[in-house]
């Protein structure tokens, strides 16, 4: 995804940002769209052999989610777009000197990439929403689904290895979703017999158990990041 809306920047003339937008914008939303949908059925097609991997037999079509709704795509160009309308890099780009670069008005260079970097991130975060939101989506229809699991990556943050901590979400609990964030890489499996948490996860147990071990509520969460970021926590 991140090549593909890399291909895309030549259309946004920074000169003309007002004007060239509205065209890239929806350049982006196409995009985000198609590679949704292709992770949407790619999704169906997993949940159907994780079904018949599991032993629970047919009776039952998974179905894609929708892909992200043009508003939703639409806004998230606006917030990673949003560097470029500095001073600097209306400056960089007609040829005049940049104003001395500070915390709140970076060089035109760091805020074309961070304008970069920050539609990658959301435009991925996007379109891989579209395929965990299909395996959430279709455990909380299919009958013979308990529930789904978080499966946390290698190098997952605290935030995504403490929800993987809880282990299964059964079907009853309408309420939970599956939580994401930019550049997170964590994926979702339906369960259907017994939940079997895996190493990592079991490791992610046994640190949050001993690390917030008399704490609760957002303390334990800051103490967990701690031990998972191998800080030590703060004497009290």
């Amino acid at each position: 995804m991140g090549l593909a809306v890399a291909k895309l920047w030549p259309s946004l003339d920074l000169l003309h940002l007002r004007t060239s937008l509205p065209v890239f914008k929806a350049a982006v939303v196409h995009e985000v769209q198609r590679h949704a949908r292709a992770s949407a059925a790619l999704a169906a097609r997993q949940y159907r052999a994780d079904r018949v991997r599991a032993g629970v037999g047919a009776g039952f079509t998974p179905v894609p989610a929708d892909p992200p709704p043009l508003e939703q795509v639409a806004q998230a160009v606006d917030w990673a777009t949003q560097p470029l309308w500095n001073s600097n890099v209306v400056a960089a780009v007609t040829g005049q000197p940049e104003a001395e670069p500070t915390e709140a008005l970076p060089s035109s260079s760091t805020a074309i990439a961070d304008a970069k970097a920050r539609l990658a991130a959301s435009s991925e975060r996007q379109v891989l929403d579209a395929g965990r939101n299909t395996i959430v989506d279709n455990a909380q229809r299919d009958r013979k689904a308990k529930g789904w699991a978080r499966v946390p990556e290698p190098g997952a943050c605290s935030f995504c290895l403490m929800l993987a901590t809880r282990g299964a979400v059964y079907r009853s609990e309408q309420s939970a979703d599956f939580k994401t964030h930019d550049h997170c890489r964590c994926h979702v499996e339906p369960v259907f017999t017994a939940y079997e948490p895996s190493a990592r996860v079991r490791e992610a147990q046994a640190l949050w158990a001993s690390s917030t071990r008399g704490k609760s509520g957002h303390a334990a969460q800051v103490a967990f990041r701690q031990a998972v970021e191998g800080r030590k926590a703060p004497s009290q």
